[in-house]
């Protein structure tokens, strides 16, 4: 195999890997927190049909969802991040779900999302940081209510 079939066949193999997941882009944004976050299955009561069409996730997408239980309750909540069509330089939205209810409770935009350990209202404070340019951008602050998150700060 002379150097030109060798590049091409690697070129062909980068290419079969990078579309390896059927086009679905992972989320640019990332989730930090004390403890790690797995992906998991959602269940389809509540608000959850209706934050994965706001979402983008449509026929049988499968939805980057990540399962924590934040207010101590013992039930797990569920962040679920956009479909990649929704990301942007600037991020990514994100939907919050409480776990007992399947109300959502919350949505954010950008990356990353930050779970603080502080706690108002039972519910941890959340933050985000978006893009808008290279010399800009914006850092979000929310608290739970009691009903929904809400900006604090901007």
């Amino acid at each position: 195999m002379n150097i030109n079939q060798y590049a091409v066949f690697v070129l062909i193999i980068l290419l079969l890997i990078c579309n390896a997941d059927g086009g679905q882009k992972k989320p640019s944004g990332m989730i930090v927190d004390n403890l790690s976050m797995s992906q998991v299955k959602l269940p389809t009561t509540g608000d959850i049909p209706n934050v994965l069409n706001q979402l983008e996730y449509y026929d049988n997408a499968v939805p980057y969802v990540f399962r924590k239980d934040l207010n101590g309750d013992g039930i797990g909540d569920f962040l679920i991040v956009s479909a990649s069509s929704l990301c942007g330089t600037g991020g990514c939205p994100y939907a919050l779900v409480d776990g007992k209810t399947m109300r959502q409770i919350g949505d954010f935009f950008g990356s990353p999302i930050l779970i603080s350990d502080q706690k108002i209202n039972d519910y941890p404070v959340i933050q985000s940081y978006s893009h808008i340019s290279a010399w800009s951008g914006n850092f979000n602050t929310y608290i739970y209510d009691g009903k929904k998150y809400q900006v604090v700060s901007e």
